[in-house]
């Protein structure tokens, strides 16, 4: 009888991975760290190595030894795995997509080669190329729940946050995690939509209860609905459990600011200015919440030699920068405020220079798109297969134009609910409008289906409410589109000084997906296009429809421009709108101080402060 052949080797590999996977990696490196030096060349040997390697938080042996199978065994998709995953969460981004990509090449069908190619990508600032290839990933393995995570990720980078929670729930559908519950509890907070945010964090309470963040995030939530008495108890739990109980204290500030706790959030934010932690943070978060007196002098030194001293990162020279510059304005330095706006404009190019490359002629093409397809014969066609449902009121317009203040006026009126700053229209028009051989096109049935899915999302049932508010400045390119689909639908546009306008948007922190900030020459084009699509608008749309409401109008004279808002909406006055300081409701814009105040004109005329400094903006005064 044929003895079997029995390979010693391969079986103390097997012993090796059975210990491995049973946690204990004492006795499975002991094995695998003598195979290693005796067979360096039997690529079973150096995997079994690499993965003990990397389990026992050794990760520089271990990718050697990954990199080292790769050598023996190219079609090897553990090895190719564990040296990718390596070289990615050592943030080495260039040389773990150089991995990714020759991953995919070696196993074209693995998703996880995929996964890994978008995260690398994701960590080089490509997030439209890491999008292309989660996408691929979710192709071969729909139900991925890290794939499915990673793709809201990329979403929210690529300012689409309403398609992001749409990913989110998906994964928590499949399989709740952690990552992604307290991912989607952020961007529900973002949104506005607190509530929701404590009930996907309550779902998981068992799981998440012992994390910082669950706690923190409770908190902001709790803050927003004004449930205080819950929140203090969820941000203590936060510190207690927190390594960084200064970053907790400057969330709490921040969400006390959104909900007008001025003093309270002042109190926190001078303590850790105190402490001398997180200090630029804390200062910017402080010269939001109040104006700043010659009794701040000394603290503006403080942070003047800060800024000077060199020793802060980019991000935190420019939050230096901002605060200090809003600081020169309330003490009536102009000339030192413009000049730390100037500095805090020219860090954040730098930091934001991938996305702040402005294309003029691709945004001047789109606004002629946008005036030759939105006729006002093309208009009167589409309207007549749209949703006829009245309930939605947008208010839209620049940046800094005065949104804010029009539609905390607006929700003050008990028969309006106001929804924040939704984005569910500009994420979409990406599906939408297409380019094909033959230039740019609108797809008129698919924008139907998304108003209809759009009014079920806004519509609570509540008879009492006439209008839901959506504001979102970004609305304003897609007004035609809105009308077409939603013909009944109010569009209130707010217009303001153009210098004025632009002086507000140098002086305020942007988001990095902002691409004309931080160019003086690029908002100066950006209003210009704005200013010519609204002249198109003010031709096309009707007057039942859309009504521009001036600024410095609704400043100067609150009683006469809200009554005439509140005609145009056909809604009876009600007198808390002349008080929208009042409302009670949660702020998370840059005007959070500003609406707290009575309505004041104290914002117009604000460029002849400036009138030595303006530069480009001057040749918007005419």
């Amino acid at each position: 009888m044929a003895t079997m052949n029995v390979d010693p080797v391969a079986a103390q590999v097997k012993r090796a991975r059975a210990d491995y996977l049973k946690g204990d990696l004492a006795s499975a490196r002991a094995i695998t760290g003598v195979l290693a030096l005796s067979h360096p060349e039997r690529a079973d040997v150096q995997l079994a190595n690499g993965m003990v390697l990397m389990a026992s938080g050794e990760p520089e042996p271990a990718r050697y030894a990954f990199l080292r199978v790769i050598e023996l065994d190219p079609s090897s998709q553990e090895a190719w795995y564990g040296a990718t995953f390596i070289t990615l969460n050592e943030r080495e981004f260039t040389e773990a997509e150089r991995l990714a990509r020759r991953y995919v090449e070696a196993a074209p069908n693995s998703h996880r080669a995929y996964y890994l190619l978008a995260a690398a990508l994701r960590g080089q600032d490509r997030p439209e190329e890491a999008l292309d290839a989660v996408d691929c990933a979710l192709q071969i393995k729909s139900d991925d729940v890290d794939c499915l995570v990673l793709k809201a990720r990329v979403l929210k980078e690529l300012r689409m946050p309403g398609l992001s929670v749409e990913i989110y729930r998906q994964a928590l559908a499949i399989r709740p995690t952690p990552a992604a519950a307290i991912d989607l509890a952020k961007m529900l907070i973002r949104e506005s939509r607190p509530e929701s945010a404590i009930e996907v964090l309550g779902g998981m309470e068992s799981t998440l209860s012992a994390l910082p963040a669950f706690h923190a995030l409770l908190g902001e939530a709790y803050t927003m609905t004004r449930q205080f008495d819950l929140a203090s108890e969820h941000w203590g739990s936060a510190k207690h459990q927190s390594a960084s109980r200064s970053g907790i204290d400057l969330q709490r500030a921040k969400a006390e600011i959104a909900v007008g706790r001025f003093e309270l959030a002042e109190e926190i934010l001078q303590d850790l200015i105190s402490s001398g932690v997180d200090v630029p943070s804390a200062f910017l978060s402080l010269t939001s919440a109040r104006k700043m007196t010659e009794q701040d002098r000394s603290l503006l030194e403080r942070m003047d030699a800060l800024a000077r001293s060199g020793s802060c990162d980019p991000l935190r020279q420019s939050e230096l920068a901002y605060g200090l510059g809003k600081s020169f304005d309330d003490l009536g330095e102009y000339e030192a405020a413009i000049g730390q706006f100037d500095e805090a404009n020219r860090i954040c190019l730098q930091i934001y220079r991938p996305r702040r490359s402005f294309d003029r002629d691709q945004a001047s093409a789109f606004t002629d798109f946008l005036i030759q397809n939105f006729t006002r014969e093309n208009l009167d066609e589409w309207k007549d297969a749209g949703d006829l449902n009245p309930l939605p009121a947008f208010v839209v317009g620049m940046m800094r134009s005065g949104t804010t203040l029009t539609e905390t006026i607006l929700n003050a009126h008990s028969k309006i609910r106001g929804i924040g700053e939704q984005a569910f229209w500009t994420e979409r028009a990406i599906e939408f409008v297409f380019k094909d051989e033959g230039g740019l096109h609108v797809d008129m049935p698919m924008v139907r289906r998304f108003a209809s899915d759009y009014l079920a999302s806004i519509d609570s049932r509540d008879a009492s409410i006439r209008y839901v508010v959506d504001k979102n400045p970004a609305n304003f390119e897609l007004l035609g589109v809105l009308h077409a689909a939603m013909p009944n639908s109010k569009l209130i546009h707010l217009n303001r000084h153009p210098v004025d306008n632009l002086l507000s948007l140098w002086m305020t922190p942007m988001s990095g997906n902002v691409a004309y900030a931080s160019s003086r020459d690029n908002l100066v084009f950006a209003y210009r296009e704005y200013q010519r699509l609204w002249e198109h608008w003010q031709e096309v749309l009707p007057q039942d429809r859309f009504k521009t409401v001036r600024y410095e109008e609704l400043t100067g004279d609150p009683q006469t421009t809200i009554r005439s808002m509140l005609q145009f909406l056909e809604l009876e006055v009600e007198e808390a709108c002349f008080a929208p300081e009042q409302n009670k409701r949660a702020v998370l814009t840059p005007s959070v101080f500003q609406v707290r105040q009575p309505i004041h004109r104290g914002s117009q005329e604000r460029w002849r402060r400036y009138e030595p400094w303006l530069g480009v903006f001057a040749e918007c005064l005419n």
